[in-house]
C-alpha cells in the first residue's frame, strides 16, 4: 500500500510538472502571437501613433536653431534633395534613402545604386528613380513598396496623389515613352510620343494626366499640352491613344506643369507662364520682362523671382488664379529662392527669411547667422539646406 501511495504521489507530482510547463508554453505561445501581430501590422497602427506623437504644437517663429537630433548631417556635399513626405522629410544622396520625423528622428533608410537619383513626392509616397538609367521605386514612410525596371534610360518620373506613377523614357524609336503605373506597380497606360516629353501632370482625381510636349515651330522652341484618360480611352488607327483636348503651341520652354487652383493648370516657361482651366481653355498668360531665377505655385497662388543684377534687387510677381489678379512686387534687395505655401509666399536672402503675402505685405521675417543654399517650409518649420548639413527653425 505505501508503494502504492509512493507512486500515486509521483504521478501527482509528474502531472502538476506537466501542467505548469503546458502553461508556461501556452503564455510564451501568446507573447511571440502577440508581438508577430504587432510586428506583421506595424504599417497599420504605427502611422497613426507617428501622426498622433508628431502632432506637437508649433512653436513661434525664432532663428533660434532646433536641437536634439538636428543638424542633420549629409555626406558627400551639396548633391542631396530635401521634400515633404506626409508630416516627415524625405533625403536622398548619392547613396542613402532617409526619412526623419519632424523632429529629425531617422524613421527609415536604404542603401541605393541610382548613379543619379531623384525624388518626386505625391501626398504620402516617395518615387525614387536613376535620372539616365534604368530602374525606379516607391517607398513609404516605413519600407520599399516596389521596385522596376524599365527598357530604356528614364528622362523624369512623376507621382500623383494616390501614388499612381508615371515613368517616362527614351527609345531609339522614340523621343519619349511614357509609362504609368499604379500604386501596386501594375501597368495602366502607354504613350508613345514622337515629342520630347518634358512634364506628367495627374489630374486631380489621378483618372488622366497632362502630358506637356516641346518642339520647334517658325524656328522657335514651342510647348504644348495633351490631356489623356486612363479610363476611357480611345485610339486611332495605329493603336496610338487619342487625347481628350490639346492645347495650342505656347511659344516658351516649358519647364514645370502644375495644377491651379480648383481646376485650372499652369506652365511656367522660361519666357512666359500661362494657365488654362482644366479642359485646356487658354486663360491668361504672364510674359516675363527679366530672366527668371525661381518659381513656386500652391493652391491659387503663384509666385515668380526676377533678379536685376545691375541695381542688386529682385522682384516678385505673384498670380492669384482665385481673384485674377498679378502683383508686381519690387524690392530693394536681392532674394536667392522662394516658395509659396498656402496663400504666403516665403523668401530667402542673404540675411534670412520672409515671408510677404500675395500682395506684398510683409508678415514676419528672420535673420540667420549661417549661409544656407536653399530652404523648404514644411507644417510651420523651415528647413534650411546647407552644403553638408540641414538645420531647422520655426518660422510661420
Amino acid at each position: 500500500m505505501a508503494v502504492t501511495d509512493v507512486s500515486m504521489l509521483r504521478e501527482r507530482r509528474k502531472k502538476k510538472k506537466t501542467e505548469r510547463f503546458l502553461k508556461k508554453l501556452l503564455i510564451i505561445l501568446i507573447i511571440a502571437a502577440a508581438v508577430a501581430a504587432i510586428v506583421l501590422t506595424k504599417d497599420l497602427w504605427y502611422p497613426k501613433l507617428d501622426g498622433i506623437l508628431t502632432k506637437i504644437p508649433t512653436p513661434e517663429n525664432s532663428a533660434e536653431l532646433a536641437e536634439g537630433y538636428f543638424p542633420l548631417s549629409i555626406e558627400g556635399g551639396a548633391s542631396y534633395q530635401l521634400k515633404q513626405l506626409d508630416n516627415s522629410v524625405a533625403i536622398v544622396d548619392d547613396s542613402h534613402f532617409f526619412v526623419h520625423n519632424s523632429d529629425g528622428k531617422l524613421i527609415y533608410s536604404e542603401q541605393h545604386t541610382f548613379a543619379n537619383p531623384v525624388i518626386t513626392v505625391g501626398n504620402k509616397k516617395a518615387l525614387l528613380y536613376d535620372l539616365g538609367g534604368k530602374s525606379f521605386g516607391l517607398y513609404s514612410k516605413y519600407k520599399n513598396i516596389y521596385g522596376k525596371n524599365t527598357d530604356d534610360p528614364i528622362l523624369l518620373a512623376r507621382l500623383g496623389s494616390n501614388d499612381t506613377a508615371a515613368v517616362v523614357t527614351k527609345s531609339d524609336k522614340y523621343p519619349s515613352i511614357l509609362m504609368v503605373y499604379d500604386a501596386t506597380g501594375k501597368n495602366i497606360f502607354n504613350y508613345r510620343s514622337v515629342s520630347r516629353i518634358i512634364d506628367v501632370t495627374f489630374n486631380p482625381e489621378n483618372t488622366g494626366c497632362y502630358i506637356t510636349t516641346i518642339g520647334v515651330s517658325g524656328g522657335f522652341i514651342t510647348s504644348k499640352m495633351f490631356y489623356y484618360r486612363f479610363d476611357k480611352i480611345d485610339y486611332d488607327e495605329s493603336g496610338s491613344p487619342v487625347p481628350v483636348w490639346e492645347t495650342e503651341n505656347l511659344e516658351t520652354l516649358a519647364l514645370s506643369v502644375r495644377l491651379y487652383g480648383d481646376n485650372d493648370i499652369i506652365i511656367f516657361g522660361d519666357t512666359v507662364c500661362a494657365y488654362y482651366d482644366r479642359n485646356g481653355n487658354f486663360i491668361g498668360s504672364y510674359e516675363y520682362k527679366r530672366q527668371l531665377v525661381d518659381y513656386s505655385s500652391d493652391g491659387n497662388i503663384a509666385a515668380l523671382l526676377f533678379r536685376n543684377d545691375e541695381r542688386r534687387s529682385s522682384e516678385v510677381v505673384t498670380i492669384d488664379c482665385l481673384n485674377n489678379t498679378v502683383k508686381e512686387i519690387s524690392l530693394d534687395y536681392e532674394v536667392l529662392n522662394l516658395q509659396v505655401s498656402g496663400n504666403t509666399v516665403y523668401m530667402q536672402n542673404k540675411n534670412g527669411i520672409e515671408s510677404i503675402t500675395a500682395l506684398g505685405d510683409k508678415i514676419s521675417s528672420v535673420e540667420l547667422n549661417t549661409d544656407y543654399d536653399d530652404f523648404c517650409r514644411i507644417d510651420g518649420y523651415v528647413y534650411l539646406l546647407g552644403y553638408d548639413e540641414i538645420n531647422r527653425i520655426s518660422f510661420n
